[in-house]
């Protein structure tokens, strides 16, 4: 590791630590705000659940059910009263070791409110899949399903939309190089927007609040002028020479934003970009809408079924052909879905080699890999004050400079506090008119970085 990663550390980021004792911050309205709707929502679903039982066979199940939510209340009620933080228990999780080290050399004496946000808001998840986990009955239960369900049925009509589109592009194979790199900026685009749709932000909009997200290609020409920095034309120019790489996707929402970026994966497939992409998935349910296994499976799942009961005849078909590529894909070794707790640790992607030397020497092997959605940002550039002129490269230390890094591509909707790689003048002019322009979700970014491969 290089001599500026030995004193970085999760209590210790590289510039000063995002924190909810700053008033001004989107830190501050997370943990005052949105963290307590969301907690309900888990309390809720519960309920919801629990009420679906059968007493008669499930009596067990059912006071298991009770448990869970007040232990979530417990949570909820922790956190509005600047409660300090508690060690994870030892739930027999295979990541838990980490949790407690982590929390006994850096976090004993902080509360919800002076720990760095990256940090409380990692281990605000955590704390909830442990009162799932330690029970008989619901150690497997996802409190998040029914809000990823419902906004994937609300993302009908862009979901067919794009099965067509991919549909109509496989079924032309004279498309010319020039077309080519239009429909990779557009492809792009797609899977940077589709984060519009992330559950954790977004805790009280309508279905129709979602289609208006989600739009059409006249829209994401329009959106093009909110992406603040834009390297897209940069990894084209790699992207371009490629054949039969390795592609790897770090993941951000199941739902249409998964959607959005397996047509993305499947275009690179059919066009040689890649002979393989390496999908890498939370190993638990994460920031509400986050992608896990069973997630992903789901999706193929009901891709194939009568899932969009408005659907014609047509439009399933599209689906249906959809479905079927993308299970021939996981078949055939072209789509490789992997999981690894580094994700959901409580580190960010400064310590992978450090924290995760595996991982590490997997992700070298790639050609390019797409880190997706906010989290991943967070983690990439570590969660702190940097000025929002520093180098992208500058900002995700390690992963620009350790000896096997891979070129990295962050697509990044903004929705908290940090962001790097602005030309000059661009926060000024952002924050005259617009308060909340780092975390609305309005902006976008879209960074390369070279990496340090050795071949």
């Amino acid at each position: 590791m290089t001599s500026q990663t030995s004193i970085v550390t999760p209590a210790n980021p590289p510039r000063s630590a995002l924190r909810a004792t700053d008033e001004k911050s989107f830190a501050f309205t997370t943990t005052t705000v949105r963290w307590p709707v969301i907690i309900t929502k888990i309390i809720d679903d519960v309920y919801k659940t629990r009420h679906e039982l059968d007493p008669s066979i499930e009596s067990e199940k059912m006071k298991e059910g009770i448990d869970i939510m007040d232990s979530i209340a417990l949570l909820k009620y922790e956190i509005q009263r600047k409660k300090p933080l508690k060690p994870i228990d030892d739930d027999g999780e295979p990541d838990v070791n980490t949790w407690i080290e982590v929390f006994n050399k850096y976090f004993k004496e902080e509360n919800w409110h002076s720990a760095p946000w990256l940090f409380t808001e990692c281990y605000l998840y955590r704390r909830t899949h442990s009162i799932f986990v330690r029970t008989k009955h619901w150690r497997n239960y996802d409190p998040f399903f029914r809000q990823k369900e419902d906004t994937f049925k609300a993302s009908f009509v862009a979901i067919i939309e794009l099965a067509k589109r991919i549909d109509g592009l496989i079924s032309n194979p004279s498309v010319q190089d020039s077309d080519k790199r239009i429909l990779f900026h557009e492809l792009a685009q797609i899977s940077l927007w589709g984060n519009a749709t992330d559950l954790s932000l977004l805790t009280n909009l309508s279905h129709d609040d979602i289609k208006k997200l989600q739009g059409n290609a006249k829209s994401l020409e329009e959106s093009e002028k909110n992406i603040l920095v834009n390297d897209l034309e940069k990894v084209w120019g790699k992207l371009s020479h490629y054949q039969q790489k390795r592609i790897d996707f770090v993941l951000d929402n199941t739902g249409f934003e998964l959607y959005g970026d397996l047509i993305f994966a499947d275009w690179l497939i059919q066009n040689g970009y890649a002979s393989e992409v390496h999908l890498h998935v939370k190993a638990i349910p994460w920031f509400v809408s986050d992608t896990t296994p069973s997630d992903f499976n789901w999706l193929l799942g009901v891709l194939k079924n009568d899932f969009f009961s408005s659907a014609s005849s047509n439009e399933k078909l599209y689906l249906e052909r959809l479905a079927k590529r993308w299970q021939g894909y996981v078949d055939n070794g072209k789509w490789i879905l992997k999981s690894d707790y580094f994700w959901t640790s409580p580190y960010a992607y400064w310590h992978l080699k450090e924290q995760a030397p595996e991982l590490f020497s997997d992700i070298s092997k790639s050609s390019l890999v797409i880190f997706k959605g906010d989290l991943n940002y967070r983690k990439l550039v570590y969660d702190c004050k940097w000025p929002t002129t520093t180098l992208f490269k500058d900002a995700i230390g390690p992963l620009a400079t350790e000896k096997g890094a891979p070129p990295i591509l962050a697509l990044r909707t903004s929705k908290a506090d940090v962001i790097v790689g602005l030309p000059e003048g661009i926060e000024e002019r952002l924050s005259a008119s617009e308060a909340d322009w780092m975390f609305s979700g309005k902006y976008a970014v879209v960074q390369f970085s070279e990496g340090n491969q050795l071949n």
